[in-house]
């Protein structure tokens, strides 16, 4: 039988009763003799403290270093961890909240619980600690296996380890290209490594190499078939590259081998929602939130789909959500505002564009949203306003040019209403809608709504050519150009009392 290994505890005083909850979950560790844990309790009275500590870590195997803001503020913890790097002591560091430990030295070593979620954001905190649980009982299996078999290894061996190590300091780094040459030299020497092709895809995938990603996922699957992270990882790249329906199949097979796993439900809900499948999408947003009642991209997604399908109410509830969640989040509140709009509730929707504004102030679509709200209730001035510094912020910005041309015409014909509308002052608004709508035109060509504004504004300046040709490139992409008409105007009639005009009988059968 093989000896066990010693786990040496670094931990704040603070965190004295997470240690005490690590020691009690690897018992059966202890039990079975795979693990000894130690830790500066242990002390006995009389001994030189800091030299006994630092004859425990030497002797130790294992540094199982319990991350908090409060140990990465600790000289003690920092020295232990400094000592154990030296010796070449395997480091675990485990995460217990949200601290900058990312920014740390121990960021370069593979945390628990999963991709580095913090144990108090597990629900409950039990499934955190066996996760952890699970990582070390990994870590010693596969540290046994070396202890066990290192007079047998093999110098190829030992380099792909090196290479595979290389490769994550690299990723680590954010140097992707080199991290790709480290793993693809550890592929050489042991292309059996599921953990280095996963690594490999995922640097393929931040680079944007997707089918090269895929390619090494599909080679984690084939080496490990009941492990779901392999279709997951895959789930997601199928996912960026929008080929939804092999996302969808690896994340559904990832939910079948891990039915407890928020994250995939969250990512299948996601696909299903972009396929427009709206019910798939909010059924596996129900269950990603049972799972984790807590997660407020679940909620926010949920209400995306159920603002698709019109079930506002609903979606003002998930959006309000989040905001409780997390109450400086601007999307959540540019969304609550779009679904106010929807309902025609738009001093609601101002109040929530202008919170999102308060906490984004570089946010162009939420000035564009303001305006529209403050447009639909004719306060033109406003809108317009709104729409400039929309345009200020982003001066590519097609729609804000178009809805500020609209705003612009209506200001205009509520202020024609007190002068004449063949006035220099009316036709001088009238060619400032006009340069609006160009922008938008020059920006997106395939802007229809822009079309039909012109063409009302050459309208308005007896342009009946433009007018007919703008209207007809409207109509021919698809605006109902007799139905916004009549909103606009009620009717030809209407219009013509309203601006002084008189249209050709060939304009007034297209409106008709």
């Amino acid at each position: 039988m093989s000896r066990p290994l010693k786990g040496f505890i670094t931990y704040a005083h603070k965190n004295t009763t997470a240690k005490d909850e690590l020691i009690m979950r690897v018992a059966v560790m202890q039990q079975q003799n795979e693990l000894v844990t130690w830790h500066d309790a242990e002390m006995t009275g009389g001994t030189k403290w800091r030299e006994d500590i630092f004859k425990h870590l030497a002797d130790s195997d294992i540094l199982l270093y319990l991350v908090s803001a409060a140990s990465l503020a600790s000289q003690n913890c920092n020295k232990e961890l400094a000592e154990a790097i030296s010796s070449d002591i395997r480091i675990i560091p485990i995460i217990l909240e949200h601290c900058d430990w990312k920014h740390h030295q121990l960021s370069e070593f593979q945390a628990f619980p999963d991709r580095g979620k913090p144990i108090s954001e597990w629900q409950p905190e039990d499934r955190g600690w066996q996760d952890v649980v699970e990582g070390i009982r990994k870590t010693i299996d596969k540290m046994q296996v070396q202890v066990d078999s290192s007079s047998h290894a093999s110098e190829k061996e030992l380099r792909a380890e090196l290479a595979f190590q290389h490769g994550n300091v690299f990723m680590m780094l954010g140097q992707m290209n080199k991290a790709i040459e480290a793993y693809s030299r550890a592929i050489e020497l042991n292309p059996n490594n599921a953990n280095t092709h996963h690594n490999r895809g995922v640097a393929y995938c931040s680079k944007g190499n997707y089918d090269y990603a895929i390619e090494d996922f599909g080679t984690v699957i084939k080496l490990k078939p009941n492990d779901a992270d392999g279709y997951n990882s895959r789930g997601e790249v199928y996912s960026n590259k929008r080929e939804y329906d092999g996302a969808i199949a690896d994340f559904s097979k990832a939910i079948g081998l891990n039915p407890n796993d928020a994250n995939t439900y969250y990512n299948r809900g996601t696909i299903y929602c972009n396929k427009g499948n709206y019910d798939g999408a909010i059924a596996d947003f129900d269950i990603a939130i049972e799972l984790n009642p807590n997660d407020a991209y679940a909620y926010s997604n949920r209400g995306t789909a159920y603002t698709n399908k019109r079930e506002l109410a609903k979606a003002i509830v998930d959006y309000t959500k989040v905001i409780e969640l997390n109450p400086n989040d601007a999307i959540a509140y540019n969304n609550r505002g779009g679904v106010y709009y929807l309902k025609g509730e738009y001093e609601s929707a101002i109040v929530d564009f202008t919170k999102t504004i308060e906490l984004n102030p570089s946010d162009a679509i939420a000035y564009n949203n303001r305006g529209v709200a403050y447009h639909l209730k004719e306060e033109y001035g406003s809108a317009i306003a709104d729409f400039t510094r929309a345009i200020e912020l982003d001066p590519n910005y097609a729609i804000a040019y178009n809805n500020r041309g609209r705003a612009y015409r209506l200001k205009g014909e509520v202020d024609s209403s007190t002068t004449r509308p063949d006035s220099p002052t009316s036709k001088h608004a009238v060619i400032r809608t006009i340069k609006d709508y160009n922008s938008a035109i020059g920006l997106n060509p395939e802007l229809a709504p822009a079309y039909y504004n012109r063409g009302v504004a050459w309208l308005r300046l007896r342009e009946w050519e433009r007018a007919k040709s703008d209207l007809t490139i409207a109509r021919e992409m698809g605006i109902s150009i007799i139905a916004e008409f009549r909103n606009d105007y009620d009717s030809v009639e209407s219009f013509e009392r309203r601006n002084g005009v008189q249209l050709p009988e060939d304009i007034v059968a297209m409106l008709l």
